[in-house]
């Protein structure tokens, strides 16, 4: 019998029609579709907005000098999301201002746009600006380095100074250039500094009260290089020995010379020798002294290289008896050998 009833024209009639009522239902009903296409089709024709810094650009004639602007304006679009997400990624727009054929002096201009789709729309935030245009001037001056002097360490100088480039372009309002009084590097050295000094220096454009100038400097920047050092000279040693028995001894050294640091004040008063006072009041034989260069020459140098030499001193008292004019041995008090 159920063969009977697949056989039957009715049966396939029946499934037919059910298909039909069903293909129907699913086309025609909403919500029985596809919801992810039907989402996203929506979601890309609702309007949304976005905001974006842009660089502001300056449209002007030639031979001018425009300041007051700012460097970025803040731009809303508002759209379609898709065209708003693609416009905000891309930013395929310029933001400008139009200062062509506008005279010198200070001028309230709006600020535009071009290259935006022309189905979003935009605002601005400042909507207008105040620019200042003045006649441009371009000059080349030389670059001078100012530094504190009272960071060097006691009695170090400074040579040569080198800077690197020595001059500067300088491009601004031609009011503007003629109250340049130099263009500055301005190191920064630490406090004690002994040593050559380099630095990558930002310069400035400064009039004659010390103020800065509105003005570009191109380079922006220069290297300084500043050599620090100690003046120094090599002289002779000349012992002298100083005290009660001063008449009763010779001096010796294998020092003969050393090299002494200092001021150039202090080493231009140095001659080509220098007494080094030796103290024998304690001395009644034969021994070898310490002596200190730097505690002996106190305030003529700052530093001597050695810092101490070895003195040998013969005592030469004939009235002293057999066996310590004899003496042959050398005592160091410091016991140091040369």
């Amino acid at each position: 019998m159920m063969r009977n009833i697949l056989n039957s024209k009715y049966f396939y009639l029946v499934v037919s029609l059910f298909c039909a009522i069903y293909l129907f239902l699913n086309v025609s009903t909403p919500g029985m579709g596809s919801t992810r296409d039907s989402n996203q089709a929506n979601t890309s024709n609702v309007n949304t907005s976005a905001t974006m810094k842009m660089p502001l650009q300056v449209q002007a004639d030639k031979g001018k000098y425009i300041t007051g602007y700012p460097g970025k304006v803040s731009v809303n679009i508002e759209g379609s999301s898709a065209l708003v997400t693609s416009t905000k990624n891309t930013q395929n727009f310029r933001v400008y201002i139009n200062l062509t054929g506008l005279s010198n002096g200070k001028h309230k201009v709006k600020i535009q746009e071009k290259g935006l789709n022309r189905e979003l729309t935009c605002s601005f935030k400042p909507s207008y600006v105040t620019v200042n245009i003045q006649t441009s001037s371009v000059a080349e001056l030389p670059v001078e380095v100012e530094y504190n002097k009272d960071a060097l360490a006691d009695g170090y100088e400074v040579g040569k100074i080198k800077v690197s480039p020595d001059t500067a372009k300088v491009t601004g309002a031609k009011s503007e250039i003629k109250k340049i009084d130099r263009i500055v590097a301005k190191p920064l050295l630490p406090g004690g500094i002994k040593n050559t000094f380099d630095q990558e220096v930002l310069l400035q454009a400064l009039d004659k009260e010390g103020h800065t100038l509105n003005v570009v400097l191109e380079p922006q920047t220069a290297k300084v290089t500043i050599p620090i050092s100690l003046p120094s000279k090599e002289v002779t040693v000349n012992l002298k020995a100083t005290g009660d028995n001063a008449g009763n001894v010779t001096l010796s050294s294998k020092t003969k010379k050393v090299t002494v640091y200092g001021s150039a004040k202090q080493i231009a008063a140095i001659s080509s020798s220098i007494d080094i006072p030796v103290d024998v009041s304690d001395v009644s034989g034969d021994m070898r002294k310490t002596v200190n260069i730097i505690n002996t020459l106190g305030s003529k140098i700052v530093d001597s290289d050695p810092e101490q030499i070895s003195v040998d001193i013969k005592y030469t008292n004939n009235s002293t008896t057999t066996d310590s004019n004899n003496t042959n041995t050398i005592t160091d008090s410091n016991n140091e050998d040369d």
